[in-house]
């Protein structure tokens, strides 16, 4: 056996573990008498995940938000002007639109050429 055949049976034997773990986790949290365990398993995992959550946004706050706001003052101007000047593109060529087809609408009518 070579040893990409080896990771791939590797791998699959992972997750067919991990698909059995689950079910079985899954299949003894219906009985009565494992609810206690479920409740302290709970409990125990609600705090480790308080846990992690309080350092991530911690982290987040003190190294990554600094950053991003930084880059954000920098190219906010030049975003905010670039959008208004699509903007005001997109309502003179609305604008245009609308003033062509009043006047096809009125050339038809009166019976004059619009140019």
């Amino acid at each position: 056996m070579n040893r990409k055949s080896e990771t791939k049976n590797r791998g699959f034997i992972v997750n067919i573990v991990l698909i059995a773990v689950i079910l079985a986790v899954v299949f003894l949290s219906q009985w009565e008498y494992l609810k206690p365990f479920g409740k302290i398993l709970f409990s125990w995992g609600e705090k480790e995940i308080n846990l992690y959550w309080t350092k991530t946004t911690d982290w987040f706050k003190e190294s990554l938000y600094p950053k991003i706001t930084g880059e954000v003052e920098k190219r906010g101007e030049p975003l905010k002007e670039e959008a208004i000047t699509q903007k005001d593109n997109v309502v003179k060529n609305i604008w245009g639109k609308i003033k062509i087809y009043f006047a096809e609408k009125f050339s038809k009518i009166s019976g004059t050429k619009v140019e």
